[in-house]
């Protein structure tokens, strides 16, 4: 069947082929190279162009998969960027009552999308929209499913940190991110093929100087703290110093914006050893210390401030790119 796309002229350096599975939701490189199927697309100009990868939907067992891994709850906002007939928005939003956008650049897609959605009795929680991918607003969703060459998802990788929160979680059908390592992956064989499934939960840059003090209590000296952080997406690293002198930072880990480390130091006659545990937002870090200090035990208000001018990127280029 031929399908026209009559909304966009492409000015992406993105390849012809990229752009066709951007387009609909899903095209595995076993299909592609299996059997190419060239489809005339009519852009705005009239100029045809030929597009040699076919539409192939999300099988559903892994559909169930991606949301499973995502966590989806009601409270969610799942977008879908190539969202094909719609299928991962639409069983979202069934399955827990939450809200999703697809987008998808062939308005015939997204006729079937809207026809399903209306089948499924969910028209009121869901929006799909005849667009191109790269230009979409996704800064709304806590939850984004991906069917899309590593390719494209390297290209979207940018815009995912900078502009999801932390916290959200991207779930994508058998492409990776390069060297941005997954939380979690799993694999699904239906019919004798390998499916894989990637999770990321998109990390808070907590990278830069920090600093705080503790005041642990009558007849003991205020505690002041100096984090230098470095970070790699979910991946920091840290040295900390406390009241001017080194001290050793443990377990440092970072989930979304919820951050936590142990902190051992010397300190004239004693050592102490305080866990931390937070919540980044901005240029804050806001949570609670608990340990002993001077015999007792103690759990402590926490506040750090960066300063900001020290932040630094946590994405760099893909691995296979230097």
């Amino acid at each position: 069947m031929k399908r026209k796309r009559l909304s966009f002229v492409w000015t992406s350096v993105i390849p012809a082929c990229f752009i066709a599975i951007a387009a609909g939701q899903g095209s595995s490189i076993a299909a592609t190279a299996a059997k190419t199927l060239p489809s005339p697309v009519a852009l705005a100009t009239g100029q045809e162009v030929q597009l040699d990868v076919p539409y192939v939907p999300t099988r559903f067992p892994v559909v169930e998969e991606m949301l499973k891994m995502a966590a989806v709850t009601k409270a969610d906002v799942v977008y879908d960027l190539g969202c094909g007939d719609g299928r991962i928005i639409i069983t979202a939003a069934q399955r827990f009552g939450c809200r999703g956008v697809g987008f998808d650049l062939d308005p015939e897609r997204i006729r079937e999308c809207l026809d399903n959605a209306k089948k499924a009795g969910v028209m009121e929680r869901v929006k799909f929209i005849e667009g191109d991918l790269f230009q979409a607003d996704f800064r709304e969703a806590t939850v984004l499913p991906m069917y899309l060459l590593t390719t494209v998802n390297l290209k979207l990788r940018p815009k995912i940190l900078r502009e999801l929160q932390p916290g959200s979680r991207v779930v994508s059908h058998n492409f990776a991110m390069d060297n941005w390592k997954a939380d979690a992956h799993t694999e699904l064989k239906i019919e004798d093929v390998t499916h894989d499934v990637y999770l990321w939960i998109v990390p808070a840059n907590v990278s830069g100087t920090w600093t705080w003090s503790a005041a642990p209590g009558a007849g003991s000296p205020a505690l002041d703290f100096k984090l230098e952080a470095t970070q790699k997406f979910q991946f920091p690293d840290a040295a900390v110093k406390l009241n001017g002198a080194a001290a050793a930072i443990k377990n440092l880990k970072l989930t979304g914006d919820k951050i936590s480390f142990i902190i051992e130091a010397p300190l004239p006659g004693r050592t102490i050893v305080l866990s931390f545990e937070g919540k980044a937002f901005n240029n804050d870090i806001s949570g609670t210390i608990q340990g002993r200090i001077d015999g007792r035990d103690v759990s402590l208000p926490w506040k750090a401030t960066r300063n900001p001018a020290t932040i630094k990127p946590i994405d760099d280029e893909p691995a296979w790119w230097n």
